[in-house]
């Protein structure tokens, strides 16, 4: 880990942009070809069998810059392995393509040219550029495709021109901006057939989505709930690297709008049909940052992952005691995707002390001796409410909502990921939100039950 790495190493988003900011110019080229340090956590492929990765977030997230970089790292990994891979590259038209995909400023020639600087230092010996497989590759515009050192090709290809994809072979692809391709369906469709060489250690064809979301875009939403489609990405200011004025003013002209949902927070910004949090109730139940004072009791709900590598939602809530209505808040989602055991009982310990927290409330379905036990050695003192679910997650989501309706619970702030869960839940159906399963959602309704619904025990949850 470099000097800057170390540095970041533990620190929010906040401490990072002040960090950054301080960097001299020798220090941020150094950090700025650093990928496997620097790159936060929506830009990492993720581990397991997937065949589509979609990084669906908003402006400036960083969604170019990590696409270059699977990319760039696939195609040297198959040079080492003495294979020629074949790639797609796709965008809205060709000239978007090599404007953005390969000439840009996060594009592969631009990464392929920090590659070379890390393989020089001796750095990416481990990363895209390690191996002996050195030099970045060249671009031939006449021919619409670029070659790296060891034989991969990268065609571009437009999402306007669908017979353009039929009949071509690819063992990966990169799907840029696919809300807004001109002909999605069809050029996606011509693209999957195509998507059939498989590599020599057995891995499959893949592809990677990188995109901002767009309303009314039927192609992404089914692609997002196919099951071997696993998904990352968030809002803008996740990425450190933003200029703070221009967080400022895009939140103020649109923050709390569709266009800021769908371009600033990277959500899908139309309604499910019978969506329990349509984005007007959602927007109605905002508020601002309450005082921790007047605050009688709070809650984190947690609900822990049915396997080691799944999710685990993270969400507190208190009871404002200054407001005769008794009003909750849902205060901070403290989720963690991807978390063993041990990790999200660390991050459920810290919101505890975050908070000062008076219990925690996890449910006990994927096992309750397990839930205390891990909670306890990472150190969670308070009492621990085991609760089992005896209804499903919809039914339960129903009452907590209607308090969201009455006026009775808000949102102190803005909470993306959380909210996009909150809209898939369906009344009287299931869930058709982002993922499997509703973690965050989950954890909210289970900390605003035990707040509002459920102080002494309610119908249809039994307290172990």
């Amino acid at each position: 880990m470099n000097d800057v790495s170390g540095r970041l190493h533990g620190l929010d988003v906040e401490q990072r942009r002040r960090v950054l900011r301080g960097l001299t110019v020798r220090e941020a080229a150094a950090f700025s070809s650093d990928w496997a340090h620097w790159a936060h956590e929506g830009q990492r492929a993720p581990a397991g069998d997937w065949r589509t990765w979609v990084l669906m977030a908003g402006r400036g997230y960083g969604k170019t810059r990590a696409g270059a970089e699977w990319v760039d790292e696939m195609a040297r990994m198959a040079a080492r392995a003495g294979e020629g891979l074949r790639i797609a590259l796709v965008a809205a038209t060709v000239e978007e393509a090599r404007r953005v995909m390969i000439e840009g400023p996060s594009g592969l020639l631009a990464v392929g040219a920090q590659g070379i600087v890390r393989a020089e230092d001796g750095s990416g010996e481990t990363g895209a550029t390690g191996g002996g497989v050195r030099g970045g590759p060249r671009f031939e515009a006449s021919r619409g495709r670029i070659i790296w050192p060891g034989g991969a090709i990268g065609t571009l290809y437009s999402g306007a021109n669908p017979e353009g994809l039929r009949g071509p072979e690819h063992h990966i692809a990169w799907c840029d901006e696919l809300a807004k391709w001109r002909h999605p369906q069809e050029s996606w469709d011509n693209l999957q057939l195509g998507l059939r060489m498989g590599l020599s250690d057995g891995a499959g064809p893949r592809a990677l989505v990188t995109t901002t979301p767009r309303a009314g875009c039927t192609t992404l939403r089914a692609i997002l709930e196919a099951p071997d489609t696993v998904r990352t990405g968030g809002a803008s200011g996740v990425n450190p690297h933003l200029p703070e004025s221009w967080l400022r003013a895009v939140d103020a002209a649109y923050g709390g709008t569709a266009l800021g949902r769908q371009e600033i927070e990277g959500l899908m910004s139309e309604d499910l049909a019978g969506s329990l949090w349509p984005a007007a109730l959602i927007e109605a139940c905002r508020g601002g940052v309450v005082d921790a004072g007047n605050l009688a009791r709070i809650v984190i709900g947690v609900d822990p992952p049915a396997s080691a590598a799944g999710s685990c939602g993270i969400v507190a809530c208190g009871v404002d005691a200054a407001d005769a209505a008794r009003v909750a808040h849902v205060l901070a989602d403290h989720s963690v995707d991807h978390a063993s055991p041990e990790r999200w009982a660390r991050a459920v310990a810290a919101a505890v002390e975050a908070h000062g927290a008076d219990r925690v409330v996890a449910e006990a379905n994927q096992g309750g001796d397990m839930v205390r036990s891990v909670l306890a050695s990472a150190g969670c003192a308070l009492p621990v409410r085991l609760v089992t679910a005896r209804r499903g997650k919809v039914a339960r989501a129903e009452p907590v909502a209607a308090l969201f309706e009455a006026g009775r619970a808000r949102f102190a702030g803005r909470f993306p990921a959380l909210e996009e869960q909150l809209r898939g839940l369906i009344a009287g159906g299931g869930y058709e939100g982002p993922g499997r399963s509703p973690d965050r959602a989950d954890a909210m309704v289970w900390a605003m039950h035990a707040l509002m619904l459920a102080p002494q025990g309610a119908p249809g949850i039994r307290f172990l």
